[in-house]
């Protein structure tokens, strides 16, 4: 897999002339020949790593910005996400068939990891929105599985992996983290600061969903701690209509059940008043099937 020298240079040039920065001050700052940046603006010299990284860090840009970083598109998993993820959600099963295929031969081609994690994916979704749950679900756990060794996670990792949550028992989760604490915003595996919301909304969620189905309370008072330190902006309305109903959870599992029950049916009712019903909808049946599975493991911890 070659690098494109020529579409690297072209966007680190596109960005020191938006910002206005001469090549004559970047050479007098870091200490290089303006020969040197401008070999580097044309793609005629293949640079060193710490070269890349000093010039990203002084114009303030990401390597996932550039367009064309490789001779292969498939090749970058960022952008096969992208395409992941847009079929998927707009239900083009073909797309998702194409890019099976597509990964597939280039994983005989070129032997990266990532390739098979995302093969699975494809699969996943394919199942899910053919309607086939048993077959969604073993790819799940086969996507799951991929992950079970590693002591980190990178935020490519994260993303499928926040994907399969909701299938995966909540003990099984815990083994992709052993003796850590999930009450921390840090879980073990990636920065979650690092993730966009919607990724972790989806899994903060799907995890809550995960260990009511376990009828377990330590485990749903575990993860409603969870919810309870992690800080979103005010705009994130979604999450925070969570983050209350986790705080409700928490209450009627302590014993407050009448208040706990007050809490979630005025949050159903505020939200409901700013959010049209038929977007609505789904999350409100969600939430009371939720409300009424606690309300039975409460039952069973007496």
């Amino acid at each position: 897999m070659a690098v494109n020298l020529k579409a690297i240079g072209e966007f680190l040039e596109e960005v020191r002339q938006s910002k206005h920065i001469s090549r004559q001050q970047i050479a007098s700052d870091l200490g290089w020949s303006d020969k040197t940046l401008q070999r580097i603006a044309y793609g005629q010299v293949d640079m060193k790593v710490s070269q890349f990284l000093t010039l990203l860090a002084y114009l303030a840009a990401d390597a996932s910005e550039i367009s064309g970083l490789t001779d292969d598109p498939i090749a970058v998993c960022n952008l096969v996400d992208e395409r992941v993820i847009s079929a998927g959600a707009t239900g083009n099963i073909d797309d998702l068939k194409k890019l099976v295929r597509q990964l597939e031969a280039a994983y005989e081609q070129y032997h990266i990891p990532w390739m098979r994690s995302e093969v699975i994916t494809c699969r996943l979704m394919i199942a899910e929105l053919q309607g086939n749950a048993q077959d969604a679900k073993d790819d799940a756990m086969k996507l799951f599985r991929r992950y079970l060794g590693f002591d980190s996670l990178t935020a490519f990792d994260f993303r499928l992996v926040s994907r399969v949550v909701s299938y995966i028992p909540y003990q099984e989760l815990r083994k992709i983290f052993p003796g850590r604490d999930m009450a921390q915003r840090n879980v073990g595996w990636s920065n979650l600061d690092d993730q966009a919301d919607s990724v972790l909304d989806g899994f903060y969620i799907s995890l809550l969903d995960s260990a009511v189905d376990s009828a377990n309370p330590d485990n749903v008072r575990e993860v409603c701690e969870m919810f309870k330190k992690r800080v979103v902006l005010w705009s994130n309305y979604y999450f925070r209509m969570y983050k209350r109903l986790a705080l409700a959870i928490s209450g009627y599992l302590d014993g407050d059940c009448v208040n706990a029950t007050s809490t979630k049916d005025q949050l159903l009712v505020s939200v409901a008043n700013f959010i049209p019903e038929g977007i609505f909808r789904h999350d409100r049946d969600g939430i009371e099937k939720l409300w009424h599975s606690v309300e039975q493991i409460a039952a069973n911890a007496d």
